[in-house]
């Protein structure tokens, strides 16, 4: 992500997850592509250069703690 974008299915093949069910899973994705944020196609994600500042929050997208932390 430090180059606004990660080849999701590389990154799961190298260490041996599936890449569908880790896309899937990350519920926040898609209303960060329904908003313009970013681009996903074939896995592949990509942050729009104009939306770089908010490259924490699609980070965060992946992140299964966060679900967990009380308000």
């Amino acid at each position: 992500m430090c180059d606004l974008e990660a080849d999701v299915p590389a990154i799961c093949a190298a260490y041996g997850s599936d890449p569908i069910r880790f896309l899937d899973s990350a519920e926040g994705l898609a209303m960060l592509a329904e908003d313009g944020i970013v681009d996903i196609e074939k896995g592949f994600i990509r942050v729009r250069q104009e939306h770089r500042f908010v490259i924490r929050a699609v980070a965060a997208a992946f992140d299964a703690f966060l679900d967990r932390v009380a308000p």
